[in-house]
């Protein structure tokens, strides 16, 4: 799949982010993101995508002469950069697509990462559920990976999960007592 724009949008009445990935083919692929699942995945994705930079970039050899260390960092820095220049102004731009998973978007249960040799990052989406799953396999260049990381950022925010995260903490510490199992029960007639 050869990967033209990639879209994140939280759904409130879902409670879940819904990843729009589209391509040259005007293919289109939808997949339902939920909050553990999420939670879970950016510190992994944050570590591969340090990784895939990492990969790209080459070592300083301190002991070069400091103008081959000039250049090399110089280098590096711009592959930094591409890497970071993702377009996030032009809107997601909603086209008749095939939809090769078909209309509803895939419920993801588990993602599979894996920094290829050729320096992309392949991402795994698997749906596990009682019925037979489905799951889709992308390969995404260090550019798409930071854009990725970027607009799933920007979804947490939006849908305030580390706030809500937050809060459930201090809320268990201030709730009732439950009941002691000992206890008659109440009824109210």
């Amino acid at each position: 799949m050869n990967i033209h724009q990639i879209s994140v949008i939280y759904h409130q009445e879902q409670d879940r982010l819904l990843a729009r990935i589209s391509s040259q083919e005007s293919e289109e692929l939808r997949l339902w993101l939920t909050r553990r699942l999420v939670l879970a995945l950016m510190p992994v994705l944050t570590k591969t995508a340090a990784d895939q930079l990492a990969r790209q970039t080459e070592d300083v050899d301190p002991a070069a002469p400091q103008d081959v260390q000039r250049q090399r960092m110089v280098e590096n820095f711009k592959k930094e950069a591409l890497a970071h220049a993702g377009d996030f102004k032009t809107p997601y731009q909603a086209r008749d697509a095939t939809l090769p998973m078909g209309k509803e978007p895939l419920l993801v249960t588990e993602v599979k990462m894996a920094l290829l040799k050729s320096g992309k990052v392949q991402l795994d989406f698997i749906e596990k559920l009682p019925e037979p799953g489905r799951n889709v396999r992308i390969a995404i260049s260090a550019q798409l990976t930071q854009g990725l990381l970027h607009l799933l950022d920007k979804g947490i925010k939006k849908s305030q999960w580390l706030k809500s995260a937050d809060a459930g903490v201090e809320g268990v510490a201030d709730a009732p007592e439950p009941p002691d199992p000992l206890e008659k029960p109440r009824y109210l007639n």
